[in-house]
């Protein structure tokens, strides 16, 4: 059970905490990749990202070393397997009845087989030494933070700050988003759709209802840009097997790559119309 922080705790008394919490999900996540679980590296992935963004948004009050590294490490580490399991799906979805069965079939099966050797190689690093030293510097930084000067000043003056500087990323790089703006530039604000609300919900547990409305509003934002960034990946991923492939099966392959690509406009102007609206 976490400790409760109020407001006029000292901001560091929350720092300790968001650590402590983080490091206890990604053991448990660990757990569910020893167990088999299908959705266990998943969450190994899950549980980095939200604490390299506690980190970031904890940097001036921090010292935090070399945990950002490792936890991207860990979470890259993991992010093929979930890719390939997305991106199988997709196929799927997408595949219809003008295209040819067996070519569909094959096309996730290759997938398939990468996500398995994948899956593979993701739970070997997280059952590694490497890891196993993350979790216990997490846990040794949980129960005695290095912090800074300013993370003695009160949890109710801080974390406006804090949360207000992750809001202005995300809207400063959303606000230059347009319907013909690369992929890579959506993906850079669906990023920051997700330390926003990452950053939101950490302080929620201080600053209550309006903090909350912002996960709210960022997990819709984030939700949206995500599903671009699938079918981004997915048309990324089928071109690159359209080289080795044989002529029939690489029509096909391409006109699947064509219906991910054009599943990017509903989705861009989905998300400027709500973006524009709120």
């Amino acid at each position: 059970m976490g400790l409760r922080v109020l407001a006029e705790d000292a901001v560091g008394v929350l720092v300790g905490e968001a650590v402590a919490k983080g490091g206890r999900r990604l053991r448990r996540a660990m757990v569910m990749v020893g167990e088999g679980e299908e959705d266990g590296i998943h969450q190994v992935r899950v549980a980095c990202r939200r604490l390299r963004s506690d980190l970031k948004l904890f940097k001036g009050l921090l010292v935090a070393g070399e945990l950002r590294t490792e936890l991207s490490a860990l979470a890259n580490a993991c992010g093929e397997a979930r890719d390939l399991e997305v991106i199988a799906a997709l196929v799927r979805e997408t595949a219809n009845s003008e295209d040819e069965p067996a070519h569909v079939e094959q096309i996730v099966q290759t997938l398939t087989a990468g996500l398995q050797v994948a899956s593979a190689r993701a739970a070997e690093v997280v059952a590694g030494e490497r890891t196993a030293a993350l979790v216990r510097a997490l846990e040794t930084m949980a129960a005695s933070p290095q912090l800074k000067r300013k993370a003695a000043e009160p949890c109710g003056e801080v974390l406006p700050e804090l949360l207000d500087s992750a809001v202005q990323k995300f809207v400063g790089e959303a606000d230059k988003l347009q319907p013909w703006t690369q992929d890579d530039d959506w993906h850079e604000v669906r990023l920051l759709a997700k330390r926003m609300r990452y950053a939101a919900n950490t302080c929620a547990t201080v600053l209550g209802a309006e903090a909350k409305a912002t996960a709210v509003q960022a997990a819709r934002y984030q939700e949206l840009l995500g599903q671009h960034q699938d079918q981004c990946a997915a048309a990324e991923a089928l071109t690159a097997l359209v080289s080795d492939a044989e002529p029939k099966l690489a029509f096909t392959l391409g006109r699947l790559v064509e219906r991910h690509r054009a599943a990017r406009k509903p989705l861009r102007e989905e998300f400027l119309g709500l973006y524009h609206r709120s």
